[in-house]
């Protein structure tokens, strides 16, 4: 592991943990065997450290969203597929969910516009696939923003309550959430009328 690395897997914990304004320099440095000007030479600031775990955990499942989303496969399996890989995602990484959910006030107003403009992207890349789904005749009578939000709604408020250590890992919740949203978002055989 590289010594970057290690500052970020440091950070992200304490970050998770006590919160990016309640953990010091000092101790994200202690913990990853540096000085803090030794640390300055991977990371110019502290804010910097938060901004690239936030922006490097999005991009992340931004492009496993994209591979789901330009595969060759029907929308139906797409949506599952995409049920499925975040909330294992999420779930099994709920240190940077932690910190995705509770920390974007404590970003520059230039990485909290960054930071904005990377969600947009996702509810427009979740929004194109419900279009899909619709245009297809599949989908109930919901408007494809609305169903966007509820799937990230769904997904981010996990890291309130999830032990990843529990009975239920990652992988099986991901089963769990991806039969609740799909049937509760897709017509049944008959179809559903709008209510």
């Amino acid at each position: 592991m590289s010594q970057r690395d290690t500052i970020l897997r440091v950070a992200t914990r304490l970050f998770a943990d006590k919160g990016f304004e309640r953990t010091s320099v000092r101790k994200i440095a202690e913990e990853a065997d540096l000085s803090v000007p030794g640390m300055f030479h991977y990371f110019p600031s502290k804010e910097e450290i938060l901004n690239e775990i936030m922006i490097g955990f999005m991009d992340e499942g931004y492009t496993r969203l994209m591979d789901i989303y330009t595969s060759d496969v029907d929308p139906v399996e797409k949506l599952e597929a995409v049920c499925t890989f975040y909330v294992e995602h999420y779930a099994g990484h709920k240190d940077q969910l932690t910190i995705l959910i509770s920390e974007g006030k404590s970003l520059s107003l230039e990485h909290q516009q960054a930071f904005i403009d990377k969600k947009r992207v996702y509810v427009e890349a979740l929004k194109r696939l419900f279009d899909d789904l619709a245009k297809g005749g599949l989908l109930k009578p919901i408007d494809p923003s609305v169903l966007a939000f509820i799937f990230f709604g769904m997904v981010h408020w996990t890291y309130s309550w999830y032990n990843p250590r529990g009975e239920i890992g990652p992988e099986v919740l991901g089963k769990i959430f991806s039969e609740v949203f799909i049937r509760g978002a897709l017509k049944d055989q008959e179809g559903d009328k709008p209510r």
